[in-house]
């Protein structure tokens, strides 16, 4: 073979690497920004279920004492204002803290009220809220593990990764056992 033959394999060879290389580098940048989109996504959903828990609280807040109204309006207010996870997961703690003896006390109440409704309206809440807690923390999981392998870990920066989950601490929620009065 003439020299000139091997240069232009040498070379061809060169261009299909390049070309290679420039595609798994696309590539990557575009499955982090959608996986990056799609946590975000779910985190303004999670977010979304968390904040209707005010609306559908109103009628057991209108039989709460003052205090009790102010302490969960406080705690809502903290909740919409909360932008990371660890802040909302704080604020969600708090939320159900508040709300524990008023779902408790709209137990007593007859099927149909208000308090009844609102009651279960929560607890369909809570389990769509935790849903969506679990598909956020998956997603997350998902992020922090790509953005980690090379080469989507040169375009972690562009998606904000690594992203944190979001984790409530139900020991503080459970901390007080119910009062029950007769």
């Amino acid at each position: 073979m003439e020299p000139s033959t091997l240069v232009w394999i040498g070379v061809g060879a060169l261009v299909v690497l390049g070309l290679i290389g420039l595609i798994v580098t696309l590539t990557s940048r575009a499955a982090m920004r959608r996986l990056g989109a799609s946590v975000d996504e779910r985190w303004h959903a999670l977010g979304g279920t968390l904040e209707r828990r005010s609306s559908v609280a109103e009628p057991l807040l209108a039989a709460a004492t003052e205090q009790q109204r102010s302490q969960a309006t406080d705690a809502f207010t903290a909740l919409e204002r909360a932008a990371s996870p660890s802040g909302k997961a704080e604020a969600e703690a708090e939320v159900q803290r508040v709300l524990r003896p008023l779902v408790q006390a709209a137990g007593s109440q007859p099927a149909g009220s208000d308090a009844a409704e609102a009651r279960a309206a929560l607890a369909a809440l809570d389990d769509d809220a935790q849903a969506r807690r679990r598909d956020y923390n998956t997603g997350a999981r998902e992020l922090n593990a790509k953005a980690r392998r090379w080469p989507s870990s040169m375009w972690a920066k562009s998606v904000a990764a690594p992203r944190e989950f979001f984790e409530v601490d139900h020991a503080g929620a459970v901390a007080e056992p119910p009062r029950v009065q007769f």
